[in-house]
């Protein structure tokens, strides 16, 4: 299984580490929002998946195959959604939250959890991973009051 790739809090989402190169673009609105990365000799599909034209946005990232990419590469439309959809599907996603373009928060997704749309399980995962750190500074808020 490849690894996962590593982003870098603070960065760019499509260009989400200093040592992550922009391989293609598949979709751009005023900004990349899905594309091949590559990482340590591995490559990533990078997509926008919520928030294309927000200030705040969640991103999905995967690895992807040899076949995967040509595949990616050989279709578009409803077709090339398609297989976008079935490489996250394949395997372990990170996700990350970006605020004004810039890398925030990142949480490990595992695909085989996820029932029904893709997408939709993305962006749960972010969120539960923004209500367990809510929660979570509540709790030391508490603690430091107490103490």
């Amino acid at each position: 299984m490849p690894d996962q790739i590593h982003l870098r809090f603070g960065a760019l989402p499509w260009n989400p580490a200093d040592n992550a190169t922009v391989l293609e673009v598949f979709d751009q609105h005023d900004r990349p929002t899905c594309g091949l990365l590559e990482q340590g000799g591995q490559r990533y599909i990078f997509d926008c998946v919520e928030g294309h034209a927000w200030d705040i946005n969640v991103w999905a990232y995967a690895p992807v195959t040899a076949a995967q990419v040509a595949g990616l590469r050989a279709t578009d439309g409803e077709e090339f959604a398609a297989r976008v959809d079935a490489v996250l599907r394949s395997g372990v996603i990170t996700a990350a939250l970006a605020v004004g373009d810039r890398l925030e928060l990142i949480e490990i997704v595992d695909s085989s959890a996820i029932s029904g749309d893709v997408y939709a399980g993305i962006m749960d995962a972010v969120l539960a991973k923004i209500e367990r750190g809510r929660s979570t500074a509540e709790s030391l808020r508490k603690v430091q009051v107490a103490g």
